[in-house]
């Protein structure tokens, strides 16, 4: 090959990075645009206001906290918990679509700028994270026993979050999905190791235990077979992405229907067993199974778990004489029904409802006992913490108060808003 086609065949190289290079930056850019106005709709929501309650809250019981640490207090522990998600946690937008496979993976050699850009975006901002807890977590620390001085928690933090990142891309290399969470438990566990240790112990030995963490992760890595770009797995995580973000949008307005995964969920299909076999208990079924296996399921999970936590701690907390809790928990139940009404577009354009002798009529009513029911397990396990402290507190008024407010919206004003929510649907077919 001559020079001058060996200079030619670089300029086309060149040319062909700088156009996937665009692509990335056009793809961003178009999703900024697109992701745009639902967070107008989100801020008119008065979510923002709501949200900035707690921050508000959280500021001011962390600047009492620092102003006098107990000395029982488990320094060590708050900083394994509060750091070691953000030392870990690995997200890596690509902005890909499934058409890539066809179009762009033959020139995956040229895509070195474009794959630099999602690396780019990803560290900076869980650099600041780091850096934004690691900023709030010193003033606990250098009240305690802890022998590390700051800049060697920063050098720590620093060295353990770029390894993460760079385990994180080995990890999404494998082939095998199994080996996969085998590797992202077991980096969490070295990490929260390695971090632990930089917490309590001598800084010398916290810091050749970490380098012989890395290099065994690094010797670990190279055993089994991977890809050398997964994009497969790239664009099923940049697709899981972007259901996350319409899933939260979909709390304060209608957004596009995203394809949704499918989970088994053991532990919650015996749910299934109690509902019994009748034509007229088709929908019942179906929508519970729905419900169950299908994301709306695990987000109710996570946000029951979540919203049981913080009225716990505004009760235990005994803010507001105990209204704080139940303000909280009569906002927590707004967005657990908002999350739970998308459930009545499950089924609804499905050509079988019209092939199959089904009882459609009922299809309504279907919904509405199940969301009664689902809403009630809810009220009750989300509130029950927060009730018992409460009452132990005195606060009996503020105990009460809330559950009944939540069996009058649920007996009367919920299923009003979804008959009528029913009708608009039926309007629009």
């Amino acid at each position: 090959m001559t020079a001058k086609s060996q200079v030619a065949n670089q300029e086309q190289r060149q040319l062909k990075e700088q156009a996937m290079q665009k692509l990335w930056k056009k793809r961003a850019r178009s999703f900024r645009e697109e992701t745009l106005p639902y967070f107008r709709y989100m801020g008119q929501s008065g979510f923002p206001l709501f949200l900035s309650l707690f921050v508000i809250t959280g500021v001011l019981s962390y600047f009492k906290l620092i102003r006098d640490v107990p000395a029982d207090f488990p320094t060590a522990l708050v900083g394994i918990v509060a750091l070691v998600p953000v030392l870990c946690w690995s997200p890596f937008r690509t902005f890909l679509q499934a058409a890539d496979v066809v179009f762009h993976m033959p020139q995956e050699s040229a895509m070195r700028r474009y794959w630099g850009l999602s690396f780019k975006r990803s560290i900076i901002a869980l650099v600041a994270l780091c850096a934004f807890m690691l900023l709030a977590y010193w003033p606990i620390y250098r009240q305690g026993t802890g022998p590390a001085d700051m800049w060697l928690l920063v050098l720590a933090a620093a060295v353990l979050r770029l390894a993460n990142t760079a385990a994180a891309w080995r990890e999404r290399q494998l082939a095998w999905s199994g080996m996969r969470v085998l590797f992202r438990v077991a980096r969490w566990a070295a990490t929260a190791l390695a971090w632990a240790g930089m917490l309590t112990r001598a800084p010398l030995y916290a810091g050749g235990f970490i380098i012989l963490l890395i290099l065994l992760f690094a010797l670990l890595y190279r055993l089994p077979s991977r890809f050398v770009i997964p994009w497969e797995r790239l664009i099923e995580e940049e697709a899981a992405t972007r259901r996350r973000y319409y899933v939260f949008f979909g709390l304060f307005i209608d957004v596009p229907t995203m394809p949704s995964r499918t989970a088994s969920r053991k532990y919650l299909s015996w749910v299934m067993n109690f509902i019994p076999y009748r034509r007229r208990l088709t929908y019942d079924y179906l929508y519970a199974a729905s419900m169950l296996r299908m994301e709306m399921g695990g987000i109710l999970l996570r946000l029951l778990v979540l919203f049981a936590l913080i009225a716990y701690w505004m009760a235990e907390a005994v803010w507001l004489s105990g209204w704080g809790a139940a303000f909280a928990y009569a906002v927590f139940m707004l967005i657990v029904g908002a999350q739970l009404g998308g459930l009545r577009h499950t089924h609804r354009y499905t050509v079988w409802r019209h092939v199959y002798p089904l009882p459609d009529a009922q299809r309504m009513e279907s919904l509405i006992r199940l969301d009664r029911f689902t809403m009630l397990i809810i009220a009750l396990l989300m509130w029950l913490p927060a009730c018992i402290m409460l009452l132990r507190a005195n606060c009996l008024l503020a105990a009460t108060a809330a559950p009944i407010a939540a069996l009058v919206y649920l007996f009367t004003i919920r299923p009003l808003r979804l008959r009528r929510a029913f009708a608009a649907d039926a309007e629009e077919d």
